[in-house]
C-alpha cells in the first residue's frame, strides 16, 4: 500500500502516543514516585526519548511556538523537547525572575502531550550580578578577568558567566535553580533535569577566536587559588609534604601558586586534578540544589568532550566522576559540523556508556542541520547521517536522541545553522527521517528497552597520564591519538569496547586489555596488570609504558615494580619520531647518516604474531630482552616482544602504535586482528562494513554501517539460530542460505535487519 510522507509522520506519531504515557528512564535508586506520571523507582521504561531542542531565547519565535510545538508532537511524532532557558534572560535584577516566556513552553507541552528537558543554565549569568561582583569573573592564566559578553551560543549575553568559587555566585545561582524549578516542576510535561550544558569550566572553550593557550586555561581568581590552597593541604598535610612532592621550599602557603607557565610537571598535573575535583563539585552543587526543590524527576547532563580520545587537562572534567552523580549521562555530536567518522562517534558512545557505569545514556545533542560558525557552514546534514547515527546511538545501548535543534538558528555566528526544519517551519527530508527512525526504534522497543553491549575487550585509561602528558607536551596529542588509533582497530574488528578507569582492574572480567600511552607506573596498576595477565588476560602495552612513578620521576627501570622481570623486556633509550619534519634531510643535501634515519619516519618489521611492516610514531624504543620472545625490529634495534605470563600472555610495542593507526597506517590494525581475532570473535563480522548485533529475547536487530565512501556488497555469516532477515527501512526480505546473507549497504549509510 503507498502511503504519503505526511500520512506516514501521522501514523508514526499516533504510534507513539499510544505508549507515551508509562515513560520512564532510569533514576536511580531513591524513594518516592519518579517523573509526572509517578511511576515507582523499580517501573520499566516505556519507551525510547527522542525529540529536540526547541527553545533558547530568542528561538522560536514566539508567536510560531504554539504551533511548532504542535507539529513536533503531532506530525513528527517526538515525545520531548529539550528548553534552554537563559539565566541572564530570565533573571534581569536580583529580586526580579520573569518566566513567563518559559510557562507559555511548558502550558503548550502539557497541552500536547510532550515531556521537557529543563536546563540549568548557570553558565550564562546575569548583568547585575557581575555588576554588584566584579571580583567573581573567571580570571586566565595571563591574569586577565572575563568581563561578561555574548558569544555564539548566549547571543543574550552572560557568557562564559561567573566563578562559583564565590559565595555570591553560588547563592544567586541557588537562587535561580530554586526559582525556575519551583516554576516547571508542577507541570505534567517535566520530565527531566539537563543539569549542565556540556559540563567543562566554560571560558575553556575558547569562544575568544582570537585565544592563545594561556586565555583558556582557568580558573585564577584568588578564590579560586585559596581553594586551590586549601585542597593541597588536605593532601598533603603541612606545608613539608607539598615542599617534598614539587621539590620546593615554599616558606608559607600563601606563596603557593597554581602554574601558569609549562616546566614543571607535579604541580601541573596537581592544578588540573583540582580543577577536575572543581567541576566534579560544580555538577554536585547544581543537582543538589535542584534535587533540594524537586526530588522527583530525572537528573542528567551531556558531554560536549569525550577523554580519552579528547583532551582533558584544560577543560577539566572526569565523565565518571559526573555520572556518579546523575541519573542519566549523555554527549552531544556534530558529525557533519566537525567531520566526524563514523569510529570516532562510536568511540565517543562507548566512552559515554562506560562512564554512565549501568545507568542509561542518551544522544542529548544531535546534529540536527547543518553547522555554522561565522560565514562558514558544514556539510548538509543528509537523511541517511540522520540514519546511520540514530542507530549508531541505538546499537551502542543509547536510551535517548535529541536533537540540536528544531528551528535554524536566528542570530548570531550560529545563524542559518542547526534546524531540523527550516527558518519558515517548513519540513525537511532529515525531520521526515528522524521522524520515520523514531517510529521504527518504538517499534523494536521490546528489543531495544534492555538491551546493553557486553564488551569483552577494554581500554584502560588513568587521567593523570593525559594530564602529564598536557604538563611536559602542552597537549595531550600523543595520547589522545593512542586511544584514538586503538578504538579505531577494534571497531574494525567488529568488536564494542569498554573504557575503564584502574579501579576497575581488580573486576575485569575482560578477554583483551589494551593500555594506550600510559606513562605513569603506579604500584597499584601494574599489580592489577600482572594478576590480570597472569589469570588468562591477553595484555597490550607500548612504548613509555611506566617511565616514569608517581611522583612524575623518570624511573631507572621501565617497566617498574617488577614488571620488568615478569614480562621479560627493559625499555632502553628511546628515540623521538619528528613527523613534523618527517621527509626533511637531516645532515645536509646527501641526507641523513645511517645513524640518523630513525628519526624520520621509521618503519617496524614485525616477525609475529604476522609479518607485517608499521609506521612508528612519536618514539622508537629499543628494548634490553630478558625472558620475553623478541617479535619486531627498527634497523639494528629489538622493539617489541611478547611473553606467555602464567595463563595469559602479554604483548609490548616500542612505539605508540595508537597514534600510528590513527594517522593512517593500517598495518597497526592487522597487527592487532592478529593478536585479538584467536582470542575474540564478535558473533558477526565482515571485511568491508561494519556489523552490530543487538540481541532480543525473541528477536533481534543487526546494524550494517558501511562507513565508506562507496556503496559496499557484502556477506554475512549469522548465528545459527537466525532464519530470516527483513531491512526495517524497506521492508525487503532478505534470503537466508545456510546462515548466510547478502546485502548492499550505501556509502555512508547504515542498513537495520530484523532478525528471528
Amino acid at each position: 500500500m503507498s502511503i504519503s510522507r505526511r500520512n506516514f509522520l501521522r501514523s508514526a506519531a499516533a504510534g507513539v502516543s499510544l505508549h507515551w504515557g508509562g515513560l520512564r528512564i532510569f533514576a536511580g535508586s531513591r524513594n518516592g514516585p519518579v517523573g509526572a506520571q509517578g511511576l515507582p523507582p523499580t517501573g520499566p521504561a516505556k519507551q525510547f526519548v527522542y525529540g529536540t531542542q526547541f527553545f533558547r531565547p530568542p528561538n522560536p519565535p514566539r508567536a510560531q511556538r504554539r504551533d511548532m510545538l504542535k507539529a513536533i508532537a503531532q506530525d513528527y511524532g517526538f515525545n520531548i523537547v529539550r528548553v534552554y532557558p537563559s539565566w541572564d534572560y530570565v533573571n534581569p535584577a536580583a529580586e526580579e525572575f520573569v518566566f513567563d516566556e518559559v510557562e507559555e513552553v511548558m502550558e503548550c507541552c502539557d497541552e500536547f502531550g510532550l515531556k521537557v528537558l529543563m536546563g540549568l543554565m548557570l553558565e550564562i549569568a546575569p548583568w547585575w550580578l557581575e555588576q554588584a561582583h566584579p571580583e567573581t569573573r573567571y580570571v586566565d592564566a595571563k591574569g586577565q578577568a572575563l568581563r561578561l559578553h555574548g558569544n555564539a551560543s548566549s547571543v543574550t549575553g552572560g557568557y562564559p558567566g561567573l566563578c562559583i568559587d564565590w559565595e555570591p555566585v553560588r547563592q544567586a545561582g541557588a537562587r535561580y535553580i530554586h526559582e525556575l524549578v519551583k516554576v516547571v516542576s508542577p507541570h505534567p510535561a517535566l520530565y527531566a533535569y539537563d543539569c549542565w550544558n556540556e559540563p567543562h569550566i566554560e571560558p575553556a572553550w575558547a569562544a575568544n577566536i582570537w585565544a592563545t593557550p594561556q586565555e583558556t586555561l582557568f580558573c585564577y581568581c584568588p578564590k579560586t587559588i585559596e581553594k586551590f590552597r586549601l585542597w593541597l593541604q588536605r593532601r598533603y598535610g603541612a606545608l613539608d609534604g607539598l615542599n617534598e612532592a614539587w621539590t620546593r621550599r615554599y616558606p608559607n602557603w600563601e606563596t603557593v601558586n597554581p602554574p601558569d607557565w609549562m616546566a614543571t610537571t607535579a604541580d601541573w598535573v596537581d592544578w588540573r586534578r583540582y580543577i577536575i575535583e572543581r567541576s566534579t563539585e560544580e555538577m554536585r552543587f547544581r543537582v543538589e540544589t535542584a534535587r533540594a526543590v524537586d526530588p522527583h524527576h530525572i537528573f542528567e547532563s551531556h558531554a560536549g568532550h569525550h577523554p580519552p580520545i579528547e583532551a582533558t587537562a584544560v577543560l577539566g572534567t572526569n565523565g565518571w566522576r559526573l555520572a556518579e552523580l546523575l541519573d542519566v549521562w549523555g554527549t552531544s555530536l556534530f558529525p557533519r559540523w566537525f567531520n566526524i567518522e563514523p569510529y570516532v562517534g562510536a568511540a565517543k558512545f562507548e566512552i559515554i556508556r562506560s562512564n554512565a557505569a549501568g545507568k542509561e545514556f542518551w544522544l542529548t545533542e544531535l546534529q540536527g542541520g547543518h553547522g555554522m560558525d561565522g560565514l562558514w557552514r558544514s556539510p548538509e546534514v543528509r537523511p541517511r547521517d540522520i540514519r546511520l547515527w540514530n542507530w549508531m546511538a541505538v546499537a551502542t545501548g543509547a536510551k535517548g536522541i535529541v536533537y540540536w535543534n528544531y528551528l535554524a538558528e536566528a542570530t548570531g555566528r550560529e545563524a542559518t545553522g542547526y534546524g531540523l526544519v527550516t527558518r519558515s517551519g517548513a519540513p525537511t527530508e532529515r525531520v521526515e527521517e528522524a521522524a520515520r527512525n523514531n517510529q521504527l526504534i518504538q517499534a523494536h522497543w521490546d528489543i531495544i528497552k534492555d538491551y546493553q553491549p557486553r564488551p569483552q575487550v577494554a581500554i584502560l585509561t588513568d587521567q593523570d597520564n593525559a594530564i602529564l602528558t598536557y604538563a611536559i607536551a602542552g597537549n595531550e596529542d600523543a595520547s589522545t591519538a593512542s586511544f584514538t588509533g586503538y578504538y579505531k582497530a577494534l571497531w574494525n574488528l567488529d568488536l564494542w569496547v569498554d573504557f575503564i578507569e584502574p579501579t576497575s582492574l581488580g573486576r575485569a572480567p575482560y578477554k583483551v586489555l589494551i593500555a594506550p600511552w600510559h606513562l605513569i607506573g603506579k604500584e597499584e596498576t601494574c599489580e592489577h596488570l600482572r594478576r590480570y595477565v597472569e589469570a588468562g588476560g591477553t595484555l597490550i602495552l607500548e612504548t613509555a609504558f611506566g617511565m616514569f612513578d608517581e611522583r612524575f620521576y623518570y624511573n631507572p627501570v621501565i617497566p617498574p615494580h617488577g614488571l620488568d622481570a615478569v614480562f621479560g623486556y627493559r625499555e632502553k633509550e628511546s628515540y623521538s619520531v619528528n613527523r613534523a619534519t618527517a621527509g626533511t634531510p637531516l645532515g645536509g643535501p646527501g641526507g641523513p647518516p645511517p645513524s640518523d634515519r630513525i628519526y624520520s619516519e621509521p618503519e617496524i618489521e614485525f616477525s609475529d604474531p604476522i609479518p607485517i611492516r608499521a609506521k612508528a610514531h612519536t618514539y622508537v624504543t629499543p628494548l634490553e630482552i630478558t625472558s620475553a620472545k623478541p617479535i619486531a625490529k627498527c634497523g639494528e634495534f629489538t622493539v617489541a616482544s611478547t611473553k606467555q605470563v602464567g595463563k595469559g600472555r602479554v604483548y609490548y610495542f616500542g612505539t605508540n602504535l595508537g597514534a600510528s593507526i590513527a594517522a593512517g597506517d593500517n598495518a597497526g590494525i592487522e597487527l592487532l586482528r592478529s593478536i585479538v581475532s584467536p582470542v575474540l570473535r564478535p558473533p558477526v563480522t565482515s571485511e568491508k562494513v561494519r556489523p552490530r548485533l543487538i540481541e532480543g529475547r525473541n528477536r533481534s536487530l543487526l546494524v550494517i554501517f558501511n562507513d565508506t565512501g562507496e556503496d559496499q556488497k557484502a556477506r554475512l555469516e549469522l548465528p545459527r539460530r537466525f532464519r530470516r532477515a527483513r531491512d526495517i527501512h524497506n521492508g525487503t526480505e532478505l534470503p537466508c542460505d545456510g546462515h548466510t546473507l547478502g546485502v548492499t549497504v550505501p556509502h555512508e549509510d547504515a542498513v537495520v535487519l530484523l532478525l528471528e
